[in-house]
């Protein structure tokens, strides 16, 4: 049989020409076979069997821990291997800060080059020959049937707390680095405007505009996110009225009453999003703005999830292809994020909702495709960066109401 070679060796050559390239002993027969040194290891915290790239070693306890079991994480922007960066991870046990292995071998510390610390571990190495493939983690799945509001309602009701645990003043990191920029402005001013916030969520966005001067409602459906949002209202006391309401039913609310109005993230997750839009275009004044930030339809489509040779890699230069297929299948999905009971979405080609626009009474005034913020420049990881110039993950349109 011939020699294969280590898919990390070679990538380590590539960058250093006196890099030793071993044979691969793991994962024979797939796109990234590897060698002992560059298969998973065991964490002596967890039990779990982890990637050479997500696991560190504990200097003091002389253990190998994995990033999920770590007590904190961070990237750092130092060339290791080729890469652009690495990281580092703090010891469950002793709290000093390690660097992955990958970053140990490239100083020349790697507990296998020691002679006192090699038996031990090798012994570390998990004895797994292959890695599991199927069913496939990750990604979105179709749902064959039906959804109704209130099982919506339900799903943003179990995943509320989670959810607005990621998020500070100017939203989770998605916000906050790729698209709240571009969208507010978007919006423009909108000092003593009166502004509708359609799925309104913990009421961040309601907050920040409120900061600015505009005078802020909020719609939304699920009870948990109005709970967090009403009682962080009491304690801020900014004016702004929220309802726990559908935004398919602006009942409620006046015909003509709102400057402008901003849904973020919010439409693609609506079952009838026609009829939510018919509702904002009522309510609003003529001439006035609508700003709608959805997850890009394109990249949001059947599996939706990386596509990666050594699939259990936590580097984001290990991503090669994003994998999207049924673009032209409307429907609901469930998408499997970590930390969070299945998403429920609904994906629609990009043409549906120019046309849903144009039936309730909108123009299209603007469009965008934001890639990264400013603040995502100068406080984001270079891997982080590069990664965020790939693809768009969401497009915002910037709708007039006509006369």
């Amino acid at each position: 049989m011939p020699k294969i070679n280590c898919y990390y060796c070679d990538k380590f050559h590539a960058a250093r020409d006196s890099y030793n390239v071993n044979s691969a002993t793991r994962d024979l027969g797939s796109d990234a076979p590897r060698c002992d040194r560059h298969w998973r290891f065991v964490c002596a915290k967890c039990g779990g069997s982890f990637h050479f790239i997500g696991t560190a070693y504990c200097t003091e306890t002389r253990q190998f821990f994995c990033s999920n079991c770590a007590t904190e994480s961070v990237e750092i922007d130092e060339q290791t291997w080729g890469y652009v960066g690495y990281s580092r991870y703090q010891s469950p046990w002793s709290g000093n800060w390690e660097p992955a292995l990958d970053r140990l071998e490239f100083e020349g510390n790697h507990p296998l080059d020691d002679v006192a610390l090699k038996a031990a571990a090798e012994s570390t190495i998990s004895a797994e020959a292959m890695l599991t493939r199927y069913p496939p983690s990750g990604g979105a799945l179709r749902e064959s049937r039906e959804f109704s509001n209130d099982e919506v309602q339900q799903n943003w009701n179990v995943n509320a707390l989670r959810w607005d645990a990621n998020y500070d003043d100017d939203g989770d990191r998605n916000r906050r680095y790729q698209s709240d920029e571009t969208m507010l402005e978007l919006l423009g001013d909108v000092r003593g405007l009166k502004i509708l916030d359609v799925g309104s969520g913990n009421g961040y966005l309601s907050r920040k505009l409120s900061h600015a001067g505009a005078i802020m409602t909020g719609v939304e459906l699920s009870d948990e996110f109005f709970r967090i949002a009403t009682e962080r209202e009491s304690s801020d006391q900014l004016g702004i009225e929220y309802h726990n309401r559908s935004a398919t039913d602006l009942s409620f609310l006046k015909d003509a009453t709102f400057d402008k109005a901003v849904s973020n993230y919010v439409l693609m997750d609506i079952v009838d999003y026609e009829l939510a839009l018919s509702e904002v275009a009522r309510v609003m004044k003529p001439g006035g703005s609508f700003v709608v930030v959805i997850s890009h339809p394109a990249f949001a489509a059947g599996i939706g999830t990386w596509w990666k040779p050594a699939v259990d890699s936590l580097r984001r230069e290990d991503r090669e292809s994003w994998l999207t297929d049924s673009y032209f299948d409307r429907g609901p999905f469930l998408g499997a994020w970590g930390g969070f009971d299945p998403v429920l979405s609904f994906h629609r080609p990009l043409r549906d909702y120019w046309k849903a626009f144009r039936a309730a009474g909108f123009v299209v005034d603007d469009f965008e495709e934001p890639s990264i913020t400013e603040r995502g420049r100068r406080e984001l990881p270079a891997a982080r960066i590069a990664q965020s110039l790939w693809m768009p993950y969401s497009c915002i349109f910037k709708l007039v109401k006509t006369a």
